[in-house]
């Protein structure tokens, strides 16, 4: 009797040590194009058009579109990257190899939230 109950603790711990190994999500690494997430998202197109003067004068500078674009890119991300269990959302410009391509959700997202 006192032999089964050490051996259902040490089953107990052992158990309660290798568990979290097994029950750990994989996290993966994703890749944005930014040319590709603004000419997809409609929100962004307009964003990056009104940095171009028009009749009505509702214009915005350039520097002012990227710094919204790069905002809402970022928020964006972040909730994507959570919800999909992504260690980091990096930009393809220097990436050579791997990545899940996630450009054409995030258009979708940003769309989907800013309409």
């Amino acid at each position: 009797m006192h032999y089964n109950r050490k051996a259902a603790a040490v089953f107990i711990l052992i158990l309660t040590l290798i568990l979290p190994l097994f029950l750990e999500k994989e996290e993966a690494t994703a890749v944005v194009n930014l040319e590709r997430v603004i000419s997809a998202s409609a929100y962004l197109t307009q964003i990056e058009a009104r940095s171009i003067a028009d009749s009505a004068g509702n214009e915005i500078t350039l520097a002012e579109a990227e710094n919204e674009i790069m905002e809402i890119l970022k928020k964006e991300s972040a909730e994507l990257a959570a919800r999909n269990n992504y260690s980091s959302i990096l930009i393809d410009h220097s990436i050579y190899q791997g990545g899940k391509d996630i450009t054409q959700e995030l258009a979708s997202k940003i769309d989907k939230n800013y309409k």
